[in-house]
């Protein structure tokens, strides 16, 4: 926020690389094309996505489930649009014996002319039992 001085921040301030440290589930987001599909920019090397694996310069619908791709592409393409950022936290559910949670954090940033999205998976543990 202090870089973007009251604007949206720019994209040159978010070195994906450098940042998967902190944030193994990070991307950044653009719209390409005619018809502005949604499509992965630049995204960190994790091992496990919670969906299928972002592939350089493809559209995001590629990857997400066949359920959700309406609810995301529609979140995603709101929060470019309106320049407000979107946080959405799924519903829990069991993995390997234990519960697990899944939040979102998508915000609009400045890419040349345009807008792009840095989007955040976080996966959200329950606390250790004392």
């Amino acid at each position: 926020m202090e870089k973007a001085a009251g604007a949206l921040p720019d994209a040159s301030h978010f070195d994906v690389g450098q940042l998967s440290a902190d944030f193994p589930l990070l991307a950044r987001i653009g719209a390409m094309g005619p018809d502005q599909k949604l499509h992965w920019r630049d995204f960190t090397d994790a091992e496990h996505w919670p969906f299928g694996p972002p592939v350089r310069d493809r559209p995001v619908a590629e990857t997400i489930p066949p359920l959700s791709i309406k609810r995301v592409v529609s979140a995603f393409r709101e929060t470019l649009e309106s320049g407000i950022p979107d946080y959405f936290e799924t519903t829990s559910w069991m993995h390997g014996g234990r519960t697990v949670s899944l939040a979102r954090l998508v915000a609009p940033i400045a890419a040349g002319a345009g807008r792009e999205l840095i989007a955040l998976w976080e996966v959200m543990e329950p606390p250790s039992a004392p």
